[in-house]
């Protein structure tokens, strides 16, 4: 077992997100309108869009992020985890299985 394997979703709190922009390094996230980061899915659609049936409320398991480099499921868990920690306003929230906040810590 792998030490990213318990991590099951990733979301943007758009009111902490101040537009640092380091999580776009990560290749899971673009800027929307507002220069607020949000999550690109797999349907080409992003965590924004109310209508993506891949996200709710702006939760997006990992397996249903976009992919384009074709990164194993462990890959895309520690790089959503990374991707977190690089964000200097904790604005990226990652959950493990049971719902509990993986990052950032309480």
């Amino acid at each position: 077992m792998s030490e990213h394997e318990h991590i099951s979703t990733v979301e943007v709190d758009r009111d902490a997100c101040l537009t640092a922009a380091i999580c776009l390094a990560y290749q899971l996230y673009e800027l929307d309108d507002e220069g607020k980061a949000v999550l690109l899915t797999s349907n080409g659609s992003n965590s924004d869009d109310p209508a993506n049936e891949l996200q709710t409320g702006g939760r997006v398991a990992i397996e249903h992020l976009a992919n384009p480099e074709g990164w194993d499921a462990d890959e895309m868990r520690a790089r959503v985890l990374e991707s977190a920690k690089a964000c200097p306003f904790n604005a990226i929230i990652v959950r493990d299985t049971a719902g509990k906040v993986v990052w950032p810590p309480a």
